[in-house]
């Protein structure tokens, strides 16, 4: 999981990085670090890691 301050923005971002280094990054940008943070524990929490895998609740798949 990384958590990054945009520079020159309000905002700060999600990613989550799989195993196998597919890279999910949430389109809205958080308040602050610990809300991301909280975010993506509270998926973790209610869908387990999972979530982030392939066919994941959270995955959109890029249209090919």
């Amino acid at each position: 999981m990384d958590i990054y301050k945009l520079e020159g923005g309000d905002g700060w971002s999600l990613e989550v990085v799989t195993e196998d280094g597919t890279s999910i990054v949430w389109d809205d940008l958080f308040e602050d670090d610990r809300a991301a943070f909280e975010e993506a524990i509270s998926i973790i929490r209610s869908e387990g890691a999972v979530a982030f895998a392939d066919g994941g609740s959270i995955v959109v798949p890029f249209k090919q």
